[in-house]
């Protein structure tokens, strides 16, 4: 039997907050049932919709022009031994790594929206990864979808689902929600990989992240 999920579970599983859910569900845009007047949602018909989306959105170039993760990392949004060792230090360091790009015009509105994200649950997603993002698409700020990386080798306390140190950082900067979807998606299909996750603890340059990444994607998002 499928899961029952609520408004605020949707939300959260998507990383999208509830109005937006809420909106498409009112339009009959995503799978949902209105009982009593609380929405209620099938968590097998949710990971349809998400993965058919998916698949519409990285056909549509204008709205996600480089949707492969491997594109949307730079050398210089790469960090291999992150200095920060508390939670609000690994938030401004990795902030500051895309703002020092142009890319994000104002880091301090990058941070305090990573802030406010946190406050609301950790991204830590267990499996030493955490997963980065503003609540919600500040595009005001952001010119272009970016990707920026950050690894730990001793491990940050960051709240993780499953309460161990996060190593990976992984901070997702999108134009638009559907961006931000897109790459979601791409990016957990890669961090399922325990061969990817072990070519992210073995790179010494930012170049071999890249190349790791472009390799990951060849073999199991492209197939």
């Amino acid at each position: 039997m499928s899961e029952i999920m609520t408004l605020k579970d949707v939300a959260g599983y998507l990383r999208v907050n509830e109005r937006t859910v809420a909106k498409l569900a009112q339009e009959g845009q995503i799978p949902g049932l209105k009982v009593a007047s609380q929405w209620r949602f099938s968590k097998e018909a949710i990971d349809g919709w998400f993965a058919a989306r998916t698949r519409r959105a990285g056909t549509q170039e204008r709205e996600v022009p480089r949707p492969e993760i491997s594109r949307l990392l730079r050398q210089d949004t790469i960090k291999l031994e992150l200095s920060g060792r508390t939670r609000e230090g690994v938030l401004a360091e990795m902030a500051g790594i895309v703002a020092a790009t142009g890319v994000v015009t104002s880091g301090q509105k990058l941070l305090e929206a990573l802030r406010e994200r946190e406050r609301l649950c950790s991204t830590g997603i267990g499996r030493g990864i955490a997963l980065l993002h503003p609540r919600h698409v500040i595009a005001e700020v952001v010119n272009e979808t970016i990707m920026a990386f950050g690894r730990s080798s001793r491990g940050v306390d960051f709240n993780a689902v499953d309460g161990e140190p996060v190593h990976f950082f992984f901070l997702d900067c999108a134009t638009s929600e559907r961006a931000h979807l897109t790459v979601l998606a791409r990016l957990s299909r890669l961090l399922a990989d325990e061969e990817f996750l072990g070519l992210l603890t073995s790179t010494k340059e930012a170049g071999e992240v890249i190349a790791a990444v472009r390799k990951t994607e060849g073999r199991i998002v492209a197939s």
